[in-house]
């Protein structure tokens, strides 16, 4: 049907069926009001109104509430609109919340040529709060870290007061503006950005909060690895966070490179391996050398000097070296992100100072076996 349809012809037919909901909420609207005059929550057993038109209509108790306000408010001039199909449903809705804010009636008609989003800012600057409110949000704050059964991903949900969740936001974007953007490389989302700079902050701070006697810092975690497993698996299983989930060999590949994690590695009867001067850990000596060399991230383009960490150029895995010849240094985002993250590797034929990056080769889950 649909097939022959201009572009045109669609949206004419879009905005017809908006009109016609329009219609239908207007008329919603005055059954509910005269339900509600009849009180039939007390004959039904319901707790509030709002309650009972979200379970009769089966639709989200927010949606129901809408309902409800707007048949309460009863605005003869707004529910013509809606009627006529001159405005949407969640503008009536946005400017009734608006009116109750207590907004002058000059900022109520101005807000008819604004979009649902300036209308809902300005609502939530006029709405008065009382000190209960500010009570009842404090007391509402929570943050919930949930992992998945094998810990390979985590999720996070919370709820925040107004000042403490601006101060969060403020300080999340603002370290995701100081993340370098590599022109070379795909953009990431806001998003991923975002949780780039979570996690950033979230190292920097255990950095700077667990110092140990000789001021180094002391390992965020331990990784055990079974290397006789390691090496039979070819570095696909046999790596264990201490107390938590099994990974991969590119994080191994990272703790090697930052240090920042603490190895335990045991034989095939799980006794203890000395990794003495064998580990490919880089030490302290060798990475304030690699510092002073290099005078920063060696990425082509990049300026940054925030958390500069060497990096083994050919991977330790693939037989390289933990020598200056296959070091550089790179910068956070470089490193954890672009590296460590994306599966990007250096271009060994690239400049010393100018290291380009090779794309993955594969990307998404491994072939089936």
């Amino acid at each position: 049907m649909f097939d022959t349809w201009t572009p045109d012809d669609l949206e004419t037919e879009l905005l017809a069926h908006e009109r016609v909901i329009g219609r239908l909420r207007a008329r919603q609207l005055e059954l509910i009001r005269h339900l509600d005059t009849a009180q039939v929550t007390h004959i039904d057993g319901t707790r509030t109104l709002a309650e009972w038109v979200a379970g009769r209509l089966d639709i989200d108790s927010r949606d129901a509430q809408d309902l409800v306000r707007l048949a309460r408010a009863r605005n003869d001039a707004r529910e013509a609109a809606l009627a006529d199909g001159e405005t949407s449903f969640s503008r009536a809705v946005a400017t009734n919340a608006l009116e109750a804010s207590g907004a002058h009636p000059a900022t109520v008609q101005a807000s008819l040529g604004w979009n649902l989003s300036q209308v809902r800012q300005a609502t939530s600057r006029h709405r008065e709060r009382s000190i209960h409110d500010e009570v009842t949000a404090h007391e509402a704050r929570h943050v919930i870290i949930q992992p998945s059964l094998d810990e390979s991903v985590w999720r996070f949900r919370g709820l925040l007061p107004g000042q403490d969740g601006r101060i969060v936001s403020k300080a999340l974007l603002e370290e995701a503006d100081s993340l370098p953007v590599d022109p070379d490389l795909p953009r990431e989302s806001r998003a991923a950005r975002t949780a780039d700079a979570l996690t950033s902050l979230c190292v920097r701070s255990l950095d700077v909060h667990t110092p140990t006697e000789t001021g180094n810092t002391r390992p965020i975690i331990s990784l055990h690895v079974d290397a006789h497993r390691l090496s039979e698996t070819n570095g696909r299983a046999g790596i264990q966070v201490e107390g938590g989930p099994a990974v991969g060999l590119a994080v191994l590949e990272q703790a090697l490179c930052e240090g920042s994690v603490e190895l335990i590695a045991t034989d095939l009867d799980g006794e203890p391996l000395a990794l003495g001067r064998t580990t490919r850990v880089i030490r302290p000596r060798l990475r304030r050398h690699l510092l002073d060399r290099d005078g920063g991230c060696t990425a082509a383009g990049c300026t940054s000097r925030y958390r500069l960490q060497p990096h083994h150029i050919i991977p330790w895995s693939d037989g390289g070296r933990t020598d200056p010849d296959n070091l550089t240094t790179l910068c956070w985002f470089h490193h954890h992100v672009v590296v460590h993250g994306r599966g990007y590797r250096i271009d060994p034929a690239s400049p010393p100072h100018q290291r380009r990056f090779v794309t993955p080769t594969r990307r998404g889950p491994p072939p089936a076996t």
